[in-house]
This record gives structure tokens, sequence and C-alpha cells, in this order.
């Protein structure tokens, strides 16, 4: 009987070449669609997840009351916390700190007879002894338990160990380490690990010990307390069976114990949290752990994204299969006669439909193969052919395609075995209203999706343009920043400013910790004289040159910026931002030489305000302007020179540049960034999504216009008499192709109708993740309409066409 079904199923397949072309194809690109987007999702939900003790490992969170800025979480605190909870709670097994000192490391390694291998390298951490007790990597040299324990020991990825070794053994070499991190000192190599693809939060090349560097310095020699210098993520392993809940409870009680005192003396307040490690890339309230988190937002766009794709093409499926029915309705007439039951009619086109979807499926797979490269780089991924065939990911992909084929067959299945034979056979069939109405209430539920996403895609690609194009309050074109990576290369920035300066392409160059785009996680709480430390506000500030504000253009409005004509400015002068006013409800007019003071350990400094600059934003446009404070450096040791240049020819400037640095740092590579590009990489996530969108957008609407052309096809086949009749009457051409276009139209214009409040709404919802962002236009609507409306009109009317074109004679003689 199996045999009988899959034979009559095959033969319907070749007998209906172009339909179960149409059918086949349709839904093996939803499928593919699906197939992608399912890896992408299950990728950005398996982070972390690699580690033996995944479970049970958690990450301290703050939730921080700064002055009077409340609710605030942070993924950071100060370096006591760990251990001491660690002493107080049996129920913490072990716990680590994680310290992200330098963007980039320079890297070297000298051997005799060879020449200096000089590099930098990004993802250096430093981590405590203990790292390797709570994460799990893969050792191919060197015992993980043991190689931090010495304050000069790195672990490199094997991918840093080859670039700077090669093959060979790398056990006991030595590289130095420049940066905060080394300062310049030699590191012994302890052990190699694995640089697997495997998803995790803490994306590492090189691990070296807390207790190395500046850093080092500060935790053995510097005044540690609870409240100031958060800037280390503290992990904690919990010991089996540990419920987590009854921990946090106890938390409370545990600042009152340890870290009272330190935050009243500041007036913070604080309350910890634990964050499982496997949440950590997509929870919401942090921007960053260790590397940018994901929005789960666009976790469920994506997935919608794939769901309708795919339900798109099932419903191609059934219309057509719906549409055809009277092609097959001799055949359940003639099986009924002969006393097929209805179930065993049900299962014989289920059959068919799961043949088709299956044969679809493996069209999918080679799709897949096919397109993942293209996908990876579409999504930023590394995703590898071998994951679409681990068992896992076959068995939920095959799965995919035995539910795609039963639903894309149920109503096709049921609908042909409720046929009449008595009927059917005497050449009385009619297609059902219901069955017409159904195949017009999917045709608008596609065209529903298709235009939703146009619009979404619209909509997306407007506010990316909003936040390139959107003033900043600074100059960003042609600004190049190059960064010092060393002690050594801090040493020259006088030099070699003063050399650069001599071409008469820079405008001006200027030092600074930090720039706009970038983290900058620097920041003081001040209060006016009038107010008490717990009355304080919190304030980002910036140690800078002379003449980094006129190197960015920022806005003066009221006071000076800092000269050197004012060498006093470094006795604590601040330019404030005019959010720093709003907050301590200082008037513009009244602000300078206004007073603000610091407190830290027991002792007050004051500060005074010379400069208001106009409010810029130097975090991406998700977030407000807050307030922001620039103060002089006592002494020039910057992260970074800002070099303002003036040419078209950006080759030429920055070879002359180059040439100067490595004239004074020979030994250490020269690299720039230019400042515009740096503040649209805080775009990622949305740029990502963008692109994503817009490419599925272009495949759903290609899969609900094969669908359309399909039941124009069969429309068309259906109503050839017709067309003879009216040729023959003198029916033009024109008339011919608006009476068979005109209904499909119409249900298209229905589902813009629908679609366009639905997708006003669900955007309206995801604009409001930007503090800034653009209002949706009422010319996305009517062009997102027109799109739908001509991609349908062409479907349909090149079938259309080819229907009126034939000779009635021949439309005539076939009946």
């Amino acid at each position: 009987m199996l045999l009988n079904y899959v034979k009559v199923a095959w033969r319907n397949i070749i007998k209906s070449k172009s339909f179960s072309s149409i059918n086949v194809f349709g839904l093996a690109l939803g499928m593919t669609c699906c197939m992608l987007l399912m890896l992408y999702i299950r990728s950005e939900l398996s982070f972390d997840t690699q580690h033996q003790y995944a479970k049970s490992l958690y990450l301290v969170g703050s939730r921080a009351t700064i002055g009077q800025n409340t609710g605030q979480e942070f993924p950071m605190a100060s370096a006591p916390y760990g251990p001491a909870l660690k002493a107080e709670y049996p129920e913490i097994a072990q716990i680590a700190r994680l310290y992200i000192a330098d963007e980039k490391s320079l890297l070297q390694v000298r051997e005799p007879g060879k020449p200096l291998k000089s590099f930098y390298e990004t993802k250096g951490y430093q981590v405590d002894s203990t790292f390797f007790d709570l994460f799990t990597y893969t050792f191919t040299e060197g015992d993980s338990r043991t190689a931090l324990t010495d304050p000069h020991s790195v672990v490199l990825s094997d991918v840093v160990a080859a670039k700077l070794f090669g093959t060979t053994s790398v056990l006991g070499r030595l590289v130095r380490i420049g940066g905060e991190a080394g300062m310049g000192e030699e590191f012994k190599v302890t052990g190699v690990y694995q640089n697997t693809t495997t998803n995790s939060h803490i994306d590492a090349r090189f691990f070296i010990p807390l207790a190395s560097g500046e850093l080092g310095n500060y935790l053995r020699e510097g005044q540690l307390d609870f409240a100031n210098n958060n800037m280390f993520l503290t992990y904690l392993r919990l010991q089996p069976n540990t419920d987590p809940r009854a921990l946090t409870a106890k938390l409370p009680a545990f600042i009152e114990k340890y870290a009272r005192a330190d935050l009243k003396s500041v007036g913070f307040d604080r309350q910890l949290f634990l964050v499982p490690v496997p949440d950590l890339h997509l929870y919401p309230n942090f921007q960053s752990v260790v590397t940018p988190t994901n929005s789960i937002t666009y976790l469920y766009i994506l997935g919608s994204i794939a769901l309708f794709t795919l339900l798109i093409a099932c419903i191609n499926f059934m219309n057509l299969a719906t549409a055809r029915s009277a092609k097959r309705a001799a055949e359940v007439g003639v099986r009924k006669v002969m006393g097929a039951q209805q179930g065993a009619l049900v299962w014989q086109f289920l059959g068919e439909s799961v043949i088709l979807t299956f044969l679809a499926f493996l069209i999918a797979l080679g799709l897949g193969v096919l397109f993942l490269p293209m996908f990876n780089q579409l999504t930023g991924k590394a995703l590898s052919m071998s994951e679409l065939f681990e068992p896992r990911t076959l068995f939920a992909l095959l799965g995919m395609a035995l539910i795609t084929g039963l639903l894309a067959g149920s109503y096709p299945a049921f609908y042909l075995s409720l046929f009449d034979p008595a009927k059917v056979l005497k050449g009385k069939f009619t297609n059902s209203l219901s069955a017409v109405a159904l195949r017009r209430g999917l045709v608008v539920f596609q065209f529903m999706v298709s235009v939703g996403l146009v619009l979404a895609s619209f909509v997306i690609q407007k506010q990316m343009h909003y936040l390139r194009d959107k003033p900043l309050g600074f100059t960003q074109d042609q600004q190049i920043a190059i960064p010092f990576r060393s002690g050594e290369s801090r040493a020259v920035y006088t030099a070699f400013r003063s050399e650069i300066l001599r071409n008469n392409q820079v405008i001006s160059a200027a030092g600074t910790q930090f720039y706009p785009g970038i983290a900058n996680q620097s920041d003081m709480v001040f209060h006016r004289p009038d107010q008490s430390v717990t009355q304080g506000q919190d304030i980002r500030t910036n140690r800078v040159d002379f003449e980094f504000l006129q190197t960015m253009s920022f806005q003066l409005k009221q006071g000076r910026l800092f000269s050197r004509q004012f060498p006093g400015d470094t006795a604590n002068r601040l330019i404030v931002n005019e959010a720093t006013l709003r907050k301590f409800q200082i008037p513009e007019a009244k602000a300078i030489g206004q007073r603000l003071d610091f407190d830290w350990q027991g002792q007050t400094t004051p500060f005074e305000i010379v400069g208001v600059v106009k409010d810029f934003h130097y975090e991406d446009l998700h977030q407000p302007i807050t307030p922001y404070a620039f103060l002089l450096s006592r002494r020039p040791s910057f992260n970074y020179i800002i070099v303002h240049v003036n040419t078209a020819n950006m080759t030429n400037i920055l070879g002359f540049l180059e040439q100067k640095w490595k004239a004074l740092r020979p030994d250490e590579p020269f690299e720039y960034t230019f400042l515009n590009e740096d503040f649209q990489k805080n775009y990622q996530a949305e740029a990502r999504t963008s692109r994503i969108v817009r490419t599925f957008t272009i495949i759903s609407i290609l899969i609900s216009c094969l669908g359309l052309f399909g039941l124009a096809t069969f429309a068309a086949q259906q109503r050839r008499k017709e067309i003879g009749v009216r040729k023959v009457l003198g029916a033009s051409v024109t008339s011919i192709v608006l009476l068979l276009t005109k209904d499909f139209l119409k249900l298209v214009f229905i589902a813009i109708l629908i679609a366009s409040p639905i997708a006003w709404y669900a955007m309206h919802r995801w604009l409001q993740l930007f503090e800034y962002r653009i209002d949706i236009p009422w010319w996305v609507f009517v062009g997102a309409g027109a799109l739908a409306l001509l991609l349908a009109f062409i479907t349909v009317t090149f079938q259309s066409l080819r229907s009126a074109l034939v000779n009635p004679v021949k439309s005539l003689h076939t009946d």
C-alpha cells in the first residue's frame, strides 16, 4: 500500500512539472532561510554553554545608586568583592576576577639569530590564577590549574602562539608585553589553549595574571575599598546543589557588613545580584560584558522572519494544491467507489506532500551549504558547514521538514478527501466557496507578511541613515585616532605631535584618554558646595591635552577652552557640557566660576568650571546625553592622539604619519582608525539586523510572487475558454489582462491595509530602543505598498499576457 502511494505521488509530481517545480523550489527556499536563521539563533543562544561548570557560573552584577542617579546596572565591581564573598559564603566554591586593561597589547618576541617579531594583539585579559577553575579551555600545552600562578606567566591561544613561534612547542618561551598590562616586561609561556569557534563572551586571545603590570602594583599597594575603582568582572562558581536565589537573598547583609562604610563615605548605595554566565550575551541591561552583548529583541525578529518565510512557502503549496483540486477530483471519486476510506485518502495526500517536502529539504540542504559562506558574511558569524550535519541539528531540520510537509499538505488532504464521488464522476465538481475564500485569505496573509517586512526594512534603513548622518556635536570627518599601546610610545607623545604638526595638511593634533565612540569607564561623583556627598551626581570624565577640544571642534557656549596661556588649568579646572549644568541646576549664565566638590577617602577637592561646551554624543545614539567633564592631564600620558587633517589624499598623509611614528618607535607597529568609523561600530548589531532583514525580505517577496505566479497560471488555464470567447467577441488584450489581474491586485491591496498598522506598531516599539530616533514618515507606507503592488502586477501580468495572446481558435478547439 505504501509503495502504491509513493508511485501515485511520483506520477502526479511528474505529470504536473510546472506546479511541482514551483512547490518544491518555493519550499526549498523557505526551508533554506529557516535553516540558516535557526543556525544563527542557536549560535546566539549557545554562548558559554561549553564550560564544564556552566550551570554553576555566575557574574556578580551591581545595581547602583550613585549620588542621585538610581537604578543603573553594572557588570563590574571593585577589587575586594570577590575575595570577601568567597570568605563569607561557603556556597561559593571558587571566584575569579577579570580586568580589561588595553584594547590592544603590544607583543614582541626577540630570539637569537632571528628578526624581531612585533605586532598588536586584541582580546588580552588579566585574570586571577583561579580563572581556569571556573572556565573550561582545552589546553594543548601546560597545566590549566597552575598556568597563571606566576605573575610573569602568559597563557596563549594556539593562534597567537603560532603567530609568535610557529608550530613548535612554546612552553617556557618568553614574550615581551607592552601597555599597562605588561609594562614592557617579559612573560613566560606557561600554557596554550585551543582557539575554538565555540561562542564565549570572553573571546580571549591570551591571558596574564592580575598580579602583573600596573594593575598588580595597584592591588598590592593601593588603598582598596568597596566603593571606588569598579573595574573588575567578578565571577563565582557555586557549590553543587546551591540555590542562587538563596545566595542572592544574603547579599544585602554582605553589603551592610563589608561595604556600607565605604559606600556611605562617597554617597553610593549598591545592591548585588547574580547573572548566570550563559545568559550574559543576551542580558538586556548590560551593553557589554567583555564583548558587546546582543539584544534578544533581534533574535525574536529573526525568528519571526524564519517562521513567516517558511509559512509563506507552505501557503504556496496549500494554494496550488487546492486550486488544482479539479484535476484530482475524478481520481478521488474512483478511489472512493473502489472502497477507499477517507482516512486512507488523507494519508495518501499527506504522503504526497511529505515526499515533495523531503525533496525540497534535500535541495534546501544543498542550498544551505552553498549559501552558508555568504550568510556568514552577512551576519558576521563563523558558522561551519559541519554544524548543518550535526546529529542534533540534522534531527531538528528533519523534524522541521516533516512538520512543514504535514502543515502544507493538511488542508489539501482533508479538502480533497471530502469530495462526493457521485458528483465528481458526473462532472459536477466545482471549487467550493470555502476553498476559494481560503486561497484568497492565504494570499492576503502572504503579502501581509511581505509588506510588513518591506516596511520594517525601510524603517530600519532610515534609522541607520539617521544614526550615520545625525550631527554629533563635534567634527568626526578626517579625524585620525592613533593609539599609544605602551609606556614607551606614550613617552614619545610630545615629540610625535611636534613632528606631525610640521605637515601643513595636519590642522591640529592632541592627546586624550578617550574619544567619542569608544568605551569610557572613567567617572567622578561631584556635588555643589551647598550639598552633601549623598546629593552628588555621577559625571563621566576625560583627561585631555590643551588642544583636544579645539581639534574635535566642540562648540563653546560659555567661558573659554583650555589654553596654554593658562597653565593653571591643570589645577582642577573643568570644562563641562550643558547636561552637567542641568543636572546640578546651575544657570548657564552663572556657570563660569561655579565650584564643584569631589570627595575621596575623607578629603574634599574643589574643582572650578571655566568653560561650557554644547552637548555632544560621546556614546552611541542608544544612550541619552549625560553629564560630561574634561580635565587637563597633568602629564602628557595619553591613550590616543587625535589628528585632524585636511586632504583628499588620505594615503599620503597616513604614509607621512607612519614614517614619523617609525622614526620614534621603530619596534612598534603603526596603527590607526578613523573616528567616524569607530563611532559607527556601535551600531554593528543594528547594521547586521538591517542586512538580514533586507535580504530575507527580498526572499520572502520572491516566494510570495512565485506562489502568485502559480495561482495566476492556474487561473488562466481555468478560464482559457472564457478568454477565447471574449477575444472572438472583440475583447482587447489589455481588457483581458486587466480581467485576470484585478482580483489578485485587490488581495494585495487588502494585505497592505492590514500590514501597515501592524508594521507601524512593531517598528515604533523597535525605535524605542534608541534615545534618538526618526519619526516613521507616511511615505514609507506608500512606498512599501506601491512596491508590493508593482511586483504583484508584474508577476500576474506576465502570465495573463501569455494567456491573452493565445489564438482563440486554439483555446476553444481544446474544449
